[in-house]
C-alpha cells in the first residue's frame, strides 16, 4: 500500500490517498510532494510505519523534494524514529540541531508515565511565548488528549505526539497547535463496549465529542474540556480534528461549536487527534 501524503497537510483532507495497485503487503509513506506539514502529519508518518512494521510489513519512506521539508523531518525526528525498522529512500538533509525548545514538541512516543512531562513540556513553552493563559489552555488540552491515547488508545506500539506552536508573525494569529496518534482499539470499539451498542464510525465520533467516553464511565467530561479551553482567557477558538477507524470528524471549538463527522473509505489503526487553538 501506498499513502501519498503530498501538498499542504494531507492528513488533514477527510480521504487519506491510497493506492493499492500492486500492493505487495508493504508500506510506502509517499512524502515526496509534500509541501506544508504539521504536527498530525509528523506523528501519523511515525505511528502508520511503527504499527506496519510490528506487523511483520516493510516500511518505506520516501523523502520529500524540498529539501526545507526534509529538513524539517529529520529536526522533528521523524526520520530517527523511523530508521530502526524503515528504509529511507531519497536525501536526507544534514542536521545541525539548533534548540527550539521554546516552540517545538519533537516527535516523540508516549507512555503512561511520560504524559505529564509532556504536557508540561508544552505548556511552558506556550506560557513563556504566548502567556499564562495559553500556556495552562495548552496543559490542560494536551494533557486530555494524551491520557485517551494512553488509556483507551493503549497499544505495544505505543502512540505519537508532537506540537508546533506559531507566534503570529507571518499568519497574525499566533496559537499552539499539537496532535496525538495511537494505534490502540479506536473509538468505535471503546464506545461500543462502554455503551453497549453496536455504533457505527460517524455516530462514535459524535458521541465521543459530546463526552461519550468519559460519561458512559463515570469519568469527568472528557473531549468536551477542549472546548472550553479553546476559549478560555480570551483565546479565539481553534479546531479539532479525530480520525478513528472508517469515520473521521472536525469541529470548530467556540462559544458554540459546530462538528461534521462522516464515514471515510481508508481506515486507521486506533485514533489520530489534531488540536489547534488561535489565542490573541
Amino acid at each position: 500500500m501506498r499513502i501519498e501524503l503530498a501538498g499542504r497537510n494531507p492528513l488533514r483532507r477527510p480521504e487519506l490517498r491510497a493506492d493499492f495497485h500492486g500492493d505487495t503487503g508493504n508500506l510506502v509513506l509517499d512524502a515526496r510532494g509534500l509541501r506544508w506539514v504539521s504536527p498530525l502529519e509528523l506523528a501519523a508518518i511515525v505511528s502508520m510505519g511503527t504499527v506496519a512494521a510490528a506487523a511483520g510489513r516493510d516500511v518505506h519512506l520516501l523523502v520529500p523534494h524540498d529539501p526545507k521539508i526534509a529538513s524539517y523531518l529529520v529536526r522533528m525526528n521523524v526520520v530517527e524514529l523511523l530508521k530502526p525498522f524503515a528504509e529511507i529512500d531519497g536525501s536526507v538533509p544534514p542536521q545541525g540541531r539548533r534548540d527550539h525548545s521554546d516552540k517545538l514538541l519533537e516527535v516523540a512516543k508516549v507512555t503512561p508515565t511520560n504524559i505529564e512531562d509532556i504536557s508540561k513540556a508544552l505548556g511552558q513553552l506556550v506560557k513563556a511565548r504566548l502567556g499564562p493563559d495559553a500556556g495552562r489552555a495548552a496543559f490542560r488540552s494536551l494533557a486530555e488528549l494524551l491520557s485517551n491515547a494512553t488509556t483507551h488508545g493503549l497499544s505495544k506500539t505505543g502512540a505519537f505526539t508532537a506540537a508546533q506552536l506559531y507566534s503570529g508573525t507571518l499568519s497574525r494569529t499566533p496559537g499552539f497547535e499539537f496532535a496525538v496518534c495511537d494505534s490502540g482499539a479506536g473509538i468505535q470499539k471503546v464506545l461500543s463496549g462502554a455503551t453497549n451498542q453496536d455504533l457505527e464510525g460517524p455516530p462514535a465520533l459524535e458521541l465521543a465529542l459530546n463526552g461519550g467516553i468519559r460519561r458512559a464511565e463515570g469519568r469527568g467530561h472528557g473531549l468536551p474540556n477542549l472546548w472550553r479551553q479553546a476559549i478560555l482567557g480570551g483565546n479565539k477558538g481553534g479546531e479539532l480534528m479525530l480520525r478513528s477507524g472508517d469515520a473521521v470528524a472536525t469541529a470548530k471549538l467556540r462559544s458554540d461549536p459546530i462538528s461534521i463527522c462522516s464515514r471515510v473509505a481508508e481506515p486507521v489503526h486506533g485514533t489520530w487527534a489534531w488540536l489547534r487553538v488561535r489565542v490573541p
